[in-house]
């Protein structure tokens, strides 16, 4: 027999390396001589698509395309420290550096622009790789020509920019006003069916609310988010290492089992845009917060589809099996 049920489980997840850590990061801006942006960025993108974002924020700041923007990583001779891509971070931190980057980059642009034209700020615009006046529009000059002009000046015209996050000390009874950086929350309801004959779980549909600040990409928010759940789902339902007299038995990955294609349930997000972070335009980090509901939130549609409740993980078969006939022997 088969059984359905419906599980919910809510966290929090404080981002950043917390606990008055010193952390941040570094990035700087050019324009190249054939027009394009050049961002330096050590942020390693392990496959979160932290150089989407970073893109993505530096043409919202300068008005530019993302395709006229390029992207440099972890070249040690031309990039600073931006930290490492761990404690879901560096959306947050690099983030900012890149959009701190942009701004006195952008700062730089109406100076050296307001020179070129004869105006000033309040009179001038920037857009599509071009400065003009407002209120001649015909007047202006791109940002390639731009850089030119004030090469000839022996400068140069880029945009730094470093991130330092507020950060508290722990008193002497170990508490801070603010632990970490921000906080990340995510709500998940997942449905399930259970096989009552052969102990097996098959997760149907997952409804996800993420709070996550402001979705700067939201197509990589979804993806994180379903990459994320279906990592808690391995966790929950066939991932363990069996260890005997220090040794494990299963190294590889036909006795240690993970999710494939036909395991993924049908998805539905719900991105909730809270700003109530200083993170760039208010983004929270994502990364790993995305894994960490699916665990108790399926063991809790376990119960609620066989009302049996099951403390360790993984919830494979022959753990079910033992729990129903437990119910079935103490229910007479």
């Amino acid at each position: 027999m088969k059984k359905k049920g419906r599980g919910i489980a809510t966290i929090m997840f404080g981002f950043g390396y917390g606990e008055g850590f010193p952390d941040h990061s570094a990035a700087s801006i050019e324009i190249q001589d054939n027009g394009n942006l050049l961002i330096k960025s050590a942020a390693a993108d392990v496959g979160q698509g932290v150089l989407t974002v970073l893109t993505q924020i530096a043409a919202e700041v300068l008005k530019l395309k993302t395709d006229n923007i390029k992207i440099i990583q972890g070249d040690t001779s031309l990039t600073r420290n931006s930290g490492s891509s761990s404690a879901t971070r560096q959306t947050y931190f690099s983030g900012n550096a890149v959009r701190l980057a942009a701004e006195d980059l952008l700062g730089k642009i109406y100076h050296y622009g307001s020179l070129e034209l004869n105006s000033n700020h309040p009179d001038m615009e920037v857009e599509d790789g071009y400065i003009y006046r407002l209120d001649e529009a015909d007047k202006k000059i791109s940002l390639r020509e731009l850089a030119y002009r004030v090469k000839d000046r022996g400068e140069k015209l880029e945009g730094e920019g470093t991130f330092f996050p507020k950060t508290y000390q722990l008193n002497s009874n170990g508490q801070s006003p603010d632990l970490y950086v921000a906080y990340t929350f995510m709500t998940q309801a997942i449905d399930i069916e259970v096989d009552t004959e052969t102990g097996l779980i098959e997760v149907l549909e997952v409804y996800t609310a993420l709070d996550l600040g402001k979705a700067i990409n939201p197509l990589n928010v979804e993806g994180q988010i379903e990459g994320g759940t279906i990592q808690g789902m391995g966790m929950a339902l066939m991932e363990e290492q069996v260890i005997e007299e220090g040794i494990t038995i299963n190294p590889n990955m036909t006795g240690y089992l993970v999710p494939t294609a036909s395991d993924i349930p049908e998805f539905h997000h719900t991105l909730i845009e809270n700003r109530d972070a200083d993170g760039p335009f208010g983004a929270k980090g994502i990364g790993e917060p995305t894994l960490i509901a699916a665990s108790p939130a399926i063991a809790n549609a376990v119960y609620d589809a066989i009302g049996v409740r099951i403390y360790s993980l993984p919830l494979a078969p022959d753990k079910i099996l033992k729990a129903l006939k437990e119910k079935e022997v103490s229910n007479g």
